[in-house]
């Protein structure tokens, strides 16, 4: 070659050097050379492997690894398998499969996606709907089901369902359940009832204002007396004009209405029991004029109004019945709130037959009762500050006695037969309503 230098050409992954071969330089220094080319030692240069502890770079990097040795590495199943996985074939959670903030974990050969409440699916892409059994849907009033799952909510006459789809907005002047009052709270507390003022709306511009009374009225068997417009959809059957508070004053406020019709249960026996399926409706001549004292109370399907029927906050039952048993009845509209009883101490507690269209409320050993007088007053609870009839004062072992309770008819039983026959365009009795055993 004589004095001619020699370059070498460029090879993939190689650094581009020149050699002078001359005859002077035909050998370089141990240093030099190292400058062109270095190759770092492989860890097991001059020792035995299996006696150091594994090494990621040297057992599956530079060479070709098996589950034993990844698991030496590791020293631990999960973390073991969680690299063999992506190891073996690649991250499958790289691409984000799951949906909807579901989280993904990568397993050999597939992946599992853990969803967020709402969502299934396997990669959470279904959206759950509503259960009507999960805190009634979100509904704000009744929550219906929708093929094998999922629901969807409705409202009361009166309301309609708004964008968020569990919102209710009234949609008439005199919505149902709403008493338009305003709760100003006493000053002495001991008179002052703490669930008035979550049962009355406040935020209505066209409200009253009013205050509870500070001195007891005569009471309702442990009752007190309502306030003017507290409980506006209660009716007194006794000849009396509808709007009535004190029977004894003419306020201004009463309606005078006839009754055109009168519609008992179909399946109403008095000669088999009188008290069983203890419900009537009544077709008036004229429209009821609603005002702040004149209200409907709302109805509702049977699985809404049996759930709010048996939730723990009491009831509040009204009438201007007696004030004891056999004793005098009220001038001014008792009421009271009761809780609801289990159906099986309901009938242990009863001489008479507890029909499955009946229930109790009341208290055991507490002087809180309906009384004679009281028959076909509304049990009625609120939710979600709206008020819905749950049931109908029917009959009870004397008044407030020790170890009995109050029996109502269970309105959730009568909703489709309600509806039936208020309807504008039917109006006759329904024949083809099934009904528990009695």
């Amino acid at each position: 070659l004589g004095a001619l230098p020699f370059c070498s050409p460029v090879l993939p992954g190689f650094c581009t050097f020149c050699l002078d071969f001359s005859p002077n330089n035909v050998l370089l220094s141990e240093k030099t050379a190292d400058s062109f080319l270095k190759r770092h030692k492989r860890e097991n240069t001059g020792r035995f492997e299996e006696f150091l502890p594994g090494n990621l770079e040297r057992e599956c990097i530079e060479e070709k690894c098996n589950l034993e040795e990844a698991r030496e590495i590791f020293e631990n199943d999960e973390k073991t398998m969680a690299f063999w996985s992506r190891y073996v074939d690649g991250n499958q959670c790289a691409s984000s499969p799951c949906l909807n903030q579901g989280s993904c974990k990568d397993h050999l050969g597939y992946y599992i996606c853990t969803c967020v409440s709402g969502f299934t699916g396997t990669n959470c892409e279904i959206v759950l709907q509503k259960r009507c059994d999960v805190n009634n849907g979100d509904c704000k009033h009744f929550c219906g089901t929708i093929g094998n799952f999922g629901a969807k909510c409705f409202c009361a006459t009166g309301y309609e369902l708004m964008s968020d789809g569990v919102s209710c907005e009234a949609t008439v002047e005199f919505p149902c359940g709403k008493t338009g009052l305003t709760v100003v709270k006493p000053v002495i507390r001991s008179f002052y009832n703490p669930g008035l003022s979550d049962h009355l709306n406040a935020t209505s511009p066209t409200n009253m204002t009013l205050t509870a009374p500070q001195t007891p009225f005569k009471r309702i068997v442990g009752g007190r007396s309502a306030a003017p417009g507290e409980i506006p959809w209660q009716v007194g059957l006794i000849a009396k004009p509808s709007g009535e508070h004190n029977t004894q004053i003419t306020e201004g406020r009463e309606q005078d209405y006839e009754v055109l019709e009168k519609h008992a249960h179909p399946r109403y026996n008095a000669t088999l029991n009188t008290y069983n399926h203890d419900i009537a409706l009544l077709y008036l001549k004229d429209p009821i004029s609603f005002s702040a004292m004149v209200r409907p109370i709302c109805i509702g399907p049977m699985a809404f109004i049996e759930a709010l029927m048996k939730q723990p906050s009491p009831a509040t039952v009204s009438g201007w019945g007696r004030t004891r048993f056999l004793g005098f009845t009220s001038n001014i509209l008792q009421k009271i709130e009761v809780p609801f009883i289990d159906q099986t101490e309901c009938k242990k507690s009863s001489n008479e037959r507890i029909t499955p269209v009946m229930f109790c409320a009341g208290f055991y050993n507490v002087a809180k009762d309906a009384c004679q007088g009281d028959s076909g007053g509304p049990h009625a609870k609120s939710y979600r500050d709206t008020w819905f009839l749950t049931g109908i004062v029917s009959w009870g072992e004397e008044c407030a006695k020790e170890g009995k309770y109050g029996v109502y008819t269970r309105v959730s039983v009568y909703y489709s037969w309600i509806k039936y026959v208020m309807s504008v365009t039917k109006r006759r009795l329904a024949s083809d309503v099934e009904y528990p055993d009695s």
